[in-house]
């Protein structure tokens, strides 16, 4: 696993990170467009998100970096989407409050892991999942404001956040165990 911070990929999740200041400062504003160019924020993101892993893998420029910084970005994307609807009164706090405790609680724990091990484990395929269900319920807050299909998404994305939380604990005991002392 190579070192390298400053490839292609890692620019592309440094990117989407950097991305969550425009998308605040235009949903934010007062623009009567302020939705639409969020929406098309959130869609670079995505792009950078598809393209960062598939650049990673094809040019063998995957990293214990790109590891680190693909789901940091994603969490921060995320968690500045919640934040700013939870402003605008689109999303309930306890959601805002479950889908942030969930993600640093994982990130957490993967730092400790990094830390006791040496290892930077992948993403879960459930977290994966949950992500992406939490991210087409939040890109559909971010289009029209609450709807039934995004409270729909909301409560199946609670659903994939406890079994992902779940799996990702019972990895991190299983890693501890493994760990040196």
């Amino acid at each position: 696993m190579r070192r390298e911070f400053l490839t292609p990929s890692n620019i592309l999740s440094l990117i989407r990170a950097v991305l969550v200041v425009p998308f605040a400062l235009l949903m934010l504003s007062s623009l009567p467009s302020a939705r639409i160019w969020g929406a098309v924020i959130i869609v670079l993101g995505a792009l950078t998100d598809r393209y960062d892993g598939i650049l990673a893998r094809k040019y063998g420029q995957e990293t214990e970096w790109g590891r680190i910084l693909d789901p940091l970005a994603d969490k921060l994307a995320i968690a500045a989407i919640a934040l700013v609807l939870l402003a605008l009164g689109d999303i309930p706090l306890w959601y805002v409050l479950a889908l942030l405790a969930r993600d640093a609680l994982i990130f957490a724990g993967g730092m400790v892991i990094k830390i006791r091990s040496g290892v930077v484990l992948p993403s879960h395929p459930v977290g994966k999942v949950a992500v992406g269900i939490i991210a087409l319920a939040l890109f559909l807050l971010v289009v029209g404001g609450p709807s039934l299909p995004a409270t729909i998404l909301i409560w199946a994305s609670v659903l994939f956040l406890l079994l992902s939380l779940g799996l990702y604990a019972a990895r991190f005991v299983q890693e501890m165990k493994k760990a040196p002392a």
